[in-house]
């Protein structure tokens, strides 16, 4: 049901599913009350039990909804999206899927991947913008890979930056708290004081949206008290090549000669007190080369001008120094001492390790930002090591994702690929909503006249729900695949009724938590059949690829064939595992600091896969690209409407935070669960309460530029003052505790991404400001106000 993936037991009497406990046999065996709740999920009255076609036109009150049969349904789907891609390409249909993060999609997502790519389409929407791009995509442009996972079981030092798993990964809470019993240190980084930080040996409370100054500061420290890993820096990264200071570019051979290389670089040596040439694949050529990290150089161009050089090392350096400690406080509102505490027990107490999550990824600088992070700890020198960041084997698995089906040239036409091509239309292949919402509405680039999506709410999941309201009023052919019919099911043309994950098999060939999950392969049974009319996702996928000619690429439809293909490179059957319902483990060959490996093609260490071959301070992708090669930040501008004249109108700092007890925007309506967690609410501390003549649960109206929310007020006496805190995803009504739903679309509900517009994005990544919007709570009188949603 989330990234978690609990390893649990179900209990089934007379052919129902009666309790779920974790498995303690299970390598990845947990649960949380989420899946404590799993029968009432499954049992809910609120689930759609049969395909359903509307019968009435979009905006109508009444939909109109009528019972079909799956042939009927799946007949008229693949001819809708037939004929749109006869009449306006392939490009036209969107295919979307919900956040495996969380939700139950993770088993079938690359399938619905695979059949966006057969179909022709380049358009796969999702949220990872606002999840977790940067960490897994985003860090490449540093690392040359994803961020590798830490290592908790032999951490000495574990930092939580902006990632609560006592809320969004019970596994890896569990782990690190079995990591602090065995004397593990812990810092947290978040603007909530959580269950976990207050486990911490140390929490900064930082002010929504100055992570990367934050970042900053710490590498700061690490330079100014020679904390760094000096032998790494100038053998691992690009930090020894020299950066021009008038245009701020690499110096190239091009630069010293015109026949020269433009991808042959310098850096300065001082043993013989001259350029040393450096090329990606070769290195260095002279093992004797002795590499300055520090100083200014002048150099002699090939057309007779003088400019001076550095190293990027020191570029970072100084940039780093204008957020010292002392002078960031004020932004961040850390204390200098505290933050240097951090980073020097990071820095010391080695080998340590960190993993990032939402929390970095929901600002206007996310891009940037996650740049920092990764050089923070790049100067630690730990990459790839036990103990710290590392990429432990996982199960050896045949991609499905379907790839090759896709020409270059239609993949560049992907939405939003112009503006973005270094962000998740360009590595991920993912389309953001704003992007969708937008060629639905305008035609531009091109229209979207289909959409269908599994286990989705781009409404609720997204900011400007106005927008996207109107976006899927207006679309053509509308199809949702899901358990319940959510807010923007209601737009939908054919409503499918999935199978919960209880009721279907799903192939895990590998579980992400840690180095002793990652080898697990587990095919769930179902452990009841199919309620009422439902199907697996799967299923779904496999019968839909058939009826649009695709079966050639779906195995003809033989699930089963297409998962032993998927399993065979680590020779585990589909079989076998259906013997063995908790799981095998796959083969596998632990190994460390795997970029300093000999490549036998080149006689040279293998590197990393970045232009340099180092790891990346200065970052040649952003440069190209016109992008700022070193993490650059604006004080003061954290929040995009963080202008003098906005700021004095909403005086506060917006955040979220995801509720334990919830799925995201899913399962309010399940009593067990709502019991928990009754209203929608806000933090604010007391003295800003105070000022503004609020009390402890009242009911308040939440303000942005975009417009307002109803929520009740819950006094938090660790926040930062200026800081107010909510969650998203407030619409289902529980009849069973007589509890309220609230619109999503109206000044008088609960949903506060209707407030949230989908402007200030990230440049580079598309991230939108979730976290770090600037606003104001006032009491609950007069008329609801309506703002005008900004793009």
């Amino acid at each position: 049901m989330c990234i978690s993936r609990c390893g649990v037991v179900a209990t089934v009497r007379d052919g129902a599913l009666t309790q779920v406990n974790a498995d303690p046999a299970h390598p990845n065996g947990c649960i949380c009350v989420k899946g404590t709740a799993a029968p009432e999920i499954v049992y809910s009255k609120d689930r759609l039990r049969y395909p359903l076609r509307r019968t009435r036109p979009k905006g109508d009150p009444d939909p109109g909804w009528v019972a079909i049969s799956w042939d009927e349904a799946m007949t008229q789907i693949a001819s809708r999206l037939q004929d749109v891609k006869t009449r306006y390409g392939a490009e036209a249909v969107v295919f979307g899927f919900g956040t495996p993060s969380g939700g139950s999609t993770m088993d079938t997502a690359r399938w619905l991947e695979r059949l966006a790519n057969a179909f022709g389409t380049p358009n796969i929407m999702a949220s990872i913008h606002i999840c977790n791009w940067n960490r897994v995509y985003g860090s490449q442009y540093t690392y040359g890979v994803s961020t590798p996972p830490p290592d908790y079981e032999n951490s000495r030092c574990i930092l939580l930056w902006g990632f609560n798993p006592r809320a969004s990964w019970p596994t890896v809470a569990t782990r690190i708290g079995k990591a602090k019993t065995r004397g593990a240190k812990l810092i947290v980084i978040d603007p909530r004081r959580t269950t976990i930080a207050e486990k911490a040996d140390l929490w900064l409370r930082v002010r929504p949206g100055y992570d990367g100054v934050l970042a900053l500061a710490m590498i700061h420290v690490l330079v100014e008290e020679g904390l760094y890993d000096e032998p790494f820096v100038r053998d691992w990264t690009n930090g020894p090549l020299l950066v021009r200071d008038d245009d701020h570019s690499l110096l190239s051979e091009r630069d010293l000669k015109a026949t020269g290389q433009a991808e042959t670089f310098f850096a300065y040596d001082n043993a013989k007190a001259r350029l040393a040439p450096y090329q990606g694949d070769l290195g260095y050529g002279d093992k004797n080369v002795v590499l300055s990290l520090l100083g200014n150089y002048a150099v002699t161009l090939a057309d007779g001008k003088t400019v001076s050089c550095r190293p990027a090392f020191e570029r970072l350096k100084e940039v780093a120094a204008q957020y010292c400690p002392e002078k960031s406080e004020s932004m961040t509102g850390i204390a200098a001492a505290e933050v240097r505490q951090a980073a020097r027990l990071f820095a010391s107490e080695k080998p340590s390790c960190y993993t990032s999550w939402a929390g970095l990824e929901q600002h206007s600088d996310a891009a940037q930002t996650n740049r920092a992070v990764c050089l923070f700890y790049t100067l630690t020198g730990q990459f790839d090591q036990r103990g710290s960041n590392f990429f432990y084997p996982s199960t050896p698995t045949h991609s499905i994702l379907g790839q090759e089906f896709m020409p270059k040239e239609i993949a560049s036409r992907r939405l939003g690929y112009s503006e973005r091509p270094l962000g998740p239309p360009g590595l991920g292949g993912r389309v953001q909503s704003y992007d969708v919402y937008r060629a639905i509405v305008t035609a531009k680039p091109y229209p979207v006249k289909a959409l269908i999506t599994f286990g989705s709410d781009p409404l609720l999941g997204n900011g400007d729900s106005a927008t996207g309201k109107a976006a899927l009023e207006a679309l053509d052919f509308f199809v949702h695949v899901d358990m319940f019919a959510n807010p923007s099911a209601v737009f939908a043309d054919f409503l499918l009724p999935a199978a919960t994950c209880w009721e279907r098999e799903a192939l895990m060939p590998s579980f992400p938590t840690a180095a002793d999950t990652a080898t697990w392969v587990q095919l769930k049974p179902a452990v009841i059949q199919p309620l009422f009319e439902s199907r697996s996702d799967l299923e779904i996928i496999f019968d839909l690829a058939a009826r649009l000619g695709l079966g050639d690429y779906f195995f003809d439809g033989a699930i089963d064939a297409a998962l032993n293909y998927q399993l065979a490179p680590c020779r585990i059957t589909v079989e076998q595992l259906r013997a063995n319902p908790r799981g095998l483990r796959a083969d596998s060959n632990v190994r460390y600091q795997k970029y300093a490996e000999i490549d036998p093609r080149t006689g040279q260490p293998r590197g990393f896969s970045t232009p340099t071959r180092r790891i990346e301070i200065f970052s040649t992708s952003f440069a190209r690209a016109g992008y700022a090669p070193l993490p650059k930040f604006a004080p003061g501008s954290a929040s995009h409407d963080d202008k003098a004249d906005v700021a004095a109108d909403y005086p506060l700092f917006l955040t979220s935070f995801r509720l334990m007890q919830f799925c995201d925007q899913q399962h309010r309506n399940i009593p067990r669960l709502r019991r928990q967690a009754r209203e929608p609410f806000v933090e604010i501390h007391p003295h800003t309460a105070a000022a503004l003549n609020l009390k402890d649960s009242e009911w308040v109206r939440l303000q942005t530029v975009a417009g307002e929310v109803r929520l009740k007020t819950r006094f938090n006496t660790s926040l930062d003052p200026q800081v107010v805190a909510t969650q998203y995803g407030w619409w289902q009504k529980c009849d069973e505790l007589k509890l309220p739903g609230y619109d999503p679309f109206a000044a008088t509900g609960a949903n506060v991404n209707l407030i949230i517009p989908n402007d200030g994005i990230d440049p580079i990544s598309g991230s939108v400001p979730h976290r770090s919007r600037r606003c104001r709570v006032v009491k609950e009188t007069g008329t609801p106000r309506t703002g005008k949603s900004r793009r």
